[in-house]
């Protein structure tokens, strides 16, 4: 059973939220606090898995109630509730609520919203990854740069000027995005020498996930990785399947998701040739002499695979929910709760697709999630992706 707190200074409120999730009485354990405080009280008595917050409360708003929810119980997924939070409050929000619904939110989909949250958390929260992981928890967060850049990017009016000058501040993520806008992937055939122009060119999606996998990696810098381990590869290969897995969604949110994710679905595999290099190389070594999948070979080493390691990491650092989901499941799309073909699938092929051309040959059939691609109708898609041809799934 998901046990869920629900926190709103307005009796009203509460008592709506109630009322409309009743239905749910049997699959949730449901708890109402009437402020921070109370919430925090309620908190200390017993577990929570899912805490459902309003942002704008008298005496601690959501945002520190969350960020107090954050440090104690960070196992709790948080959702902030509320209308317009504005710039300052979407910057606070950012780093500490895992999800934000606008008011009034429709209950069907909070549902649908706590439900597929919880199946990931449980994912992500096996003994074997929080193990894994054991030694990276002093690893520090990302810097408020790069929450104020989101910020901006997020704003309806935001122009580029604004966004250069944010990433002005910063000399390595200047450096990095001048020569994103002028590598083959994105390069017009002329020369880009200012951040704005580089800017102008990349678009909103790009410069986040861009800017992002830049801050994770300086983050894990000061770990020592490999010498067998190429960390130019792995960023080439990224990008690579960051731009796929956009070209076969349509515009919109799962777009931005899957290129996003396709960006940093690999993350996992740096963190553990970082953190633990000795079981990435045994890991490596079982996968070359038996002839497994590295996913499979990562499980037998440690319990869990780099996918598992990389969603964690970015959950820990309060990244979206719907982003850790791709991480977790991109290579088995069909454990998790995506309907039809979306993000969580794209990445999956995306990152196949790039291997398969990388290496000149085709992988092992046993990569492709036979059951995602069964139950999504993508059989004549992937045949046509794997011959090279361009392809749009209805």
């Amino acid at each position: 059973m998901i046990k869920v707190l629900f926190v709103d200074d307005e009796p009203a409120v509460l008592e709506g939220l109630e009322n409309r999730m009743y239905r749910m009485r049997r699959q949730w354990d449901m708890r109402f606090a009437a402020s921070g405080h109370e919430a925090l009280d309620e908190l200390a008595r017993g577990s929570v898995d899912v805490i459902v917050s309003d942002m704008r409360m008298p005496g601690m708003d959501g945002a520190q109630l969350l960020e107090q929810v954050r440090e104690r119980y960070p196992e709790i997924v948080r959702f902030i509730l509320s209308g317009q939070t504005g710039d300052d409050g979407a910057l606070r929000l950012m780093p500490v609520a895992h999800q934000l619904l606008t008011k009034p939110c429709d209950a069907s989909a909070l549902e649908r919203s706590i439900e597929r949250i919880c199946c990931l958390r449980k994912h992500l929260l096996r003994p074997a990854v929080q193990q894994a992981l054991g030694s990276l928890r002093s690893l520090p967060a990302l810097p408020k740069l790069y929450w104020s850049l989101v910020a901006e990017l997020q704003k309806p009016n935001s122009h580029a000027a604004a966004i250069a000058r944010i990433i002005e501040q910063d000399v390595a993520m200047t450096a990095r995005l001048l020569q994103m806008a002028n590598s083959v992937f994105f390069g017009p055939g002329r020369r880009i020498s200012s951040v704005k122009d580089a800017v102008a060119l990349l678009g909103v999606e790009p410069i986040r996930s861009i800017v992002l996998s830049l801050q994770l990696v300086r983050a894990l810098g000061s770990l020592c990785v490999p010498q067998d381990f190429s960390l130019e590869t792995l960023q080439a290969h990224s990008l690579a399947v960051g731009q796929l897995a956009a070209s076969m969604l349509p515009p919109g949110e799962a777009r931005h998701t899957a290129f996003s994710a396709g960006m940093l679905h690999d993350l996992g595999r740096l963190v553990m040739a970082a953190s633990m290099p000795l079981e990435w190389a045994q890991a490596q070594q079982l996968a070359k002499d038996s002839g497994r999948t590295l996913c499979a070979a990562e499980t037998e080493v440690l319990g869990c695979d780099h996918a598992d390691i990389g969603a964690q990491m970015l959950c820990s650092w309060g990244l979206p929910m719907g982003l850790v989901e791709v991480v977790a499941f991109h290579h088995r799309p069909s454990l998790s709760a995506e309907d039809g073909f979306g993000p969580v699938g794209a990445v999956h092929l995306a990152n196949l697709l790039v291997a398969e051309r990388d290496a000149g040959k085709s992988r092992d059939d046993e990569e492709y999630d036979q059951i995602y691609i069964d139950r999504a109708g993508l059989a004549a898609a992937v045949a046509g992706w794997r011959r090279g041809e361009e392809v749009r799934p209805l």
